[in-house]
């Protein structure tokens, strides 16, 4: 077998119609590449990701205060509460910005003089494509971060409240959101959730292109390799966090304030007039570097084990 035959057949050998696998796998290859980056990303993040809602939503006098703590308390199944919607979930939500980020960007490229060859094209290309997927999936993202946070935080208000400790599920979350709140109560918070994903993903997207671009050895984009990658993704994803996360903590503490039996905060500017809009800050930027350097190296190499359509 030729080396041209086995990169046009990804599974050789395996499958008794390798060019309709192909076709499948060419067709699907920014869905696959992005679930597999969203796994890799969520397996790892959870229990980060879990310290950052806590310190959002309670005192704790540093970090690994946090960590030690809810060790103590919960266990290690404390790190990983409320991973399962994420895990299910967040390769659907992941595909789908994705997809409209490269269909975003094609649009433009037709409609608009940013063809992306240059750097001065290619960060607001990157920029409005990234715009476009972070408002598109803020809609389907918010009852999953809304339900994802209540797991996270479940233990914690029932000892605030003077409750016998319960294990819930994310389902019964869910349905006891519904419940208190109405169908639509699953979208508290939108506001803010529609906010941090649309400026966070443009500049999310718009920051790695560039820091893509720059690292090349070309200065062109396309000769990079996995060390590219995953720079580009550890930066960029620290750099948006850097600019959303005052937006992020508003999200979690009213998303929180739905459990109260009280609503604490108006709206979110009552919100966020009284807190301390960088609470937090520290898990999140030491969560942020690993996770989205992992989740563009991973997708980027998925992309190249599937070559595009001929």
């Amino acid at each position: 077998m030729t080396t041209e035959s086995i990169r046009s057949d990804p599974l050789p050998g395996l499958y008794p119609q390798p060019s309709a696998l192909q076709h499948y796998l060419q067709a699907n290859r920014t869905v696959i590449a992005a679930s597999s980056a969203a796994t890799a990303s969520v397996l790892v993040s959870g229990p980060f990701d879990s310290v950052k809602t806590r310190m959002q939503t309670h005192h704790y006098n540093s970090m690994l205060d946090c960590f030690k703590i809810t060790f103590q308390q919960e266990g290690t199944r404390g790190f990983f509460r409320g991973m399962i919607p994420p895990l299910i979930t967040v390769s659907a939500i992941k595909s789908l910005s994705f997809t409209v980020y490269e269909n975003s960007k094609a649009f433009l490229r037709s409609q608009t003089s940013l063809d992306g060859q240059s750097l001065s094209t290619l960060m607001p290309l990157a920029t409005l494509g990234g715009a476009c997927a972070g408002a598109w999936t803020s809609v389907f993202s918010c009852p999953l971060e809304l339900v994802k946070i209540q797991r996270q935080l479940e233990v914690l208000m029932q000892q605030a409240n003077g409750v016998q400790t319960v294990e819930s599920s994310s389902l019964r979350a869910a349905t006891q959101i519904v419940k208190r709140h109405g169908m639509f109560g699953l979208w508290n918070g939108l506001g803010c959730q529609s906010a941090r994903d649309t400026f966070g993903t443009a500049f999310y997207f718009g920051s790695y292109e560039t820091s893509k671009r720059l690292l090349s050895k070309n200065g062109d984009g396309k000769d990079t390799g996995p060390l590219t990658h995953f720079l580009s993704g550890g930066l960029c994803g620290m750099a948006s966090w850097l600019l959303v996360f005052p937006v992020d903590l508003v999200k979690s503490v009213i998303q929180k304030d739905l459990m109260m039996p009280e609503r604490k905060y108006k709206n979110a500017r009552d919100c966020a007039r009284v807190l301390g809009l960088y609470r937090g800050l520290s898990v999140t930027l030491v969560r942020a570097f690993p996770i989205h350097s992992l989740n563009f190296l991973v997708y980027e190499q998925v992309l190249r084990l599937i070559p595009p359509p001929s």
